[in-house]
């Protein structure tokens, strides 16, 4: 899907792609929200309340009941931007006004980290099955490196800290 969405898409396929994500009965988002609510009712039977200063179960059953609640709310703002993307012009607009709002994608494309040099067919050179197979090979989870999970992992780079003024250094 991620391989689809190119800038040279068009509102329906975008809205599409959305739609397929924010399913109700398959799409990503709700298969998210469905593991998370299971995890939930996983850890909810085994809450114990003997030691009233310390369950981590029912601290675990916090953090799944508040990650469901924000799934559920990512669903509304994914239906809503459906809808706004669908109505969005076909057409590019301006660059100058880019510069106005963030980028928010962070992840490169498989192809763009191996240099595969291929570029994306316009989106009326593209089909069904092509768009299909396309995103199979570049949504696969193998398609990217993993990341280590340990939260021990070096801090992602930052910029430098700004110099401070200090005191001329005398020379003798």
């Amino acid at each position: 899907m991620i391989a689809r969405l190119t800038e040279d898409a068009t509102p329906d396929e975008v809205a599409g792609i959305i739609e397929d994500v924010n399913g109700a009965l398959v799409g990503a988002r709700s298969q998210l929200t469905e593991l998370v609510a299971a995890a939930a009712d996983w850890t909810r039977a085994r809450l114990a309340f003997d030691d009233p200063h310390h369950s981590p179960a029912f601290a675990t059953w916090t953090r799944l009941a508040a990650a469901n609640g924000v799934l559920r709310d990512i669903q509304e703002q994914l239906e809503i931007a459906e809808d706004g993307v669908a109505a969005c012009p076909v057409e590019r607009a301006d660059p100058r006004h880019h510069e106005m709002v963030s980028v928010l994608r962070g992840r490169e494309l498989l192809d763009d980290v191996i240099g595969t040099g291929t570029v994306p067919a316009p989106a009326s050179d593209r089909g069904p099955e092509v768009n299909r197979k396309r995103a199979a090979r570049t949504s696969s989870p193998l398609a990217s490196p993993r990341r280590p999970s340990s939260t021990t992992s070096t801090p992602p780079p930052t910029a430098p800290p700004r110099p401070r003024h200090a005191p001329p250094v005398a020379s003798g």
